[in-house]
């Protein structure tokens, strides 16, 4: 009850009293449409917001691929690789907790996987033979370089976003086993994030031209994935790689 009105009954304190409530009405009425009105600004600045960091991260993925001479779609492939495993998480390893909405998220954190290659020297980063171990080693600092950059100079509001990025350029050359850079983590110590743009990373270097090497068939990477020539993976993940494969192959066609 809103209101209460004693007996007698007055008309012109009845009147009042109707109408505060009619008004009470109204007010409430245009203070809910003004809330969702502004909720929807919010989402829809949020979205904008969202857009505008996929187009940075886009750029500067764009940027380093030109300068090691990758193909342009190796960032887009990698995402979409990303994608496709996410999937196959969300559906079958429901205990990793991956949504939908944090699959879109990692996917495009994806494109920053590589950022760090801006800080190596051409001569090492364009190098058609094998790497020297001292070249390797500092061919290895991308990740750690790659992280500095996401934390110092990556500006953006969505600090969930950001914290994808950073944890994918440093820990996408982990491996399961604890035998991957920059910290030697194994197992679970691995962001799932990292993991999972591990794998796409791995895949899309092993079926495309590279400066050091030409382009495994489809059946060749997906045999030297699966029995750990390219490093230990999680095992689930590579439940997840198997189911895949088909949809691996297409989307590299696709993406030539």
């Amino acid at each position: 009850m809103s209101d209460i009105v004693s007996k007698p009954f007055e008309v012109p304190i009845v009147r009042r009293r109707v109408s505060n409530l009619v008004d009470l009405y109204h007010h409430k009425n245009n203070l809910e449409a003004m809330v969702e009105k502004q909720t929807e600004e919010i989402k829809e600045k949020n979205r904008e917001l969202t857009e505008m960091n996929y187009h940075i991260i886009d750029t500067l993925g764009t940027i380093v691929e030109f300068r090691s001479m990758e193909s342009g779609n190796h960032i887009y492939r990698v995402r979409s690789f990303t994608a496709i495993l996410l999937k196959y998480v969300i559906k079958y390893y429901p205990e990793y907790g991956v949504t939908e909405d944090m699959a879109d998220i990692i996917s495009h954190a994806s494109t920053m996987h590589d950022v760090g290659k801006i800080t190596v020297p051409d001569s090492i980063l364009l190098k058609p033979g094998k790497l020297t171990r001292e070249e390797f080693e500092l061919m290895k600092t991308h990740t750690s370089k790659g992280a500095e950059i996401i934390r110092e100079i990556f500006v953006t509001d969505n600090m969930i976003f950001k914290e994808y990025c950073y944890n994918i350029a440093l820990s996408h050359h982990e491996k399961w086993d604890g035998k991957g850079y920059p910290q030697g983590l194994k197992e679970d110590e691995i962001p799932l994030a990292a993991q999972v743009v591990s794998i796409a990373d791995v895949y899309d270097a092993l079926v495309s031209d590279r400066v050091y090497k030409p382009a495994f068939s489809y059946d060749v990477a997906y045999q030297m994935i699966l029995d750990g020539e390219c490093g230990q993976f999680n095992p689930k993940l590579m439940d997840c790689f198997r189911m895949a494969r088909k949809e691996f192959e297409q989307k590299a066609k696709e993406l030539q």
